[in-house]
């Protein structure tokens, strides 16, 4: 297994479980997402999809993978974005586990985009 895929599979990871704590933090009240919990699982069924296309993508190195790589590493930093910049809030995603997977997913996320790009390059 390649390192790319390696960093793909734990970033996607991470961003998965950063998702199981959004169901739990109710992110559609904290984002001012309609219809609930019902929208917020429909929006996420391209995201999965995505997701496990693009590790058996990543895998090939195919260029359809390698750009969804570079997608998905961007996503990784999305949490951070959302939670820690833009729509802070004590009350939510700020346990030491929250943070964990927060910050350890910007890091994947940068490895990801940044041996996507290096395989684009070559």
């Amino acid at each position: 297994m390649k390192m790319l895929t390696i960093l793909f599979a734990i970033n996607a990871t991470l961003l998965l479980l950063h998702e199981i704590e959004s169901a739990y933090e109710r992110e559609w009240e904290i984002l001012r997402i309609p219809g609930r919990i019902t929208i917020f699982l429909i929006l996420h069924i391209p995201i999965i999809l995505l997701i496990l296309y693009g590790l058996l993508e990543i895998e090939k190195q195919s260029s359809q993978g390698l750009w969804l790589g570079i997608i998905m590493g961007i996503a990784g930093v999305i949490p951070f974005l959302v939670h820690k910049v833009f729509v802070k809030r004590s009350d939510h995603f700020n346990s030491a586990l929250s943070n964990i997977i927060i910050y350890l997913n910007i890091i994947s996320g940068i490895g990801t985009v940044i041996l996507s790009l290096k395989s684009i390059a070559c």
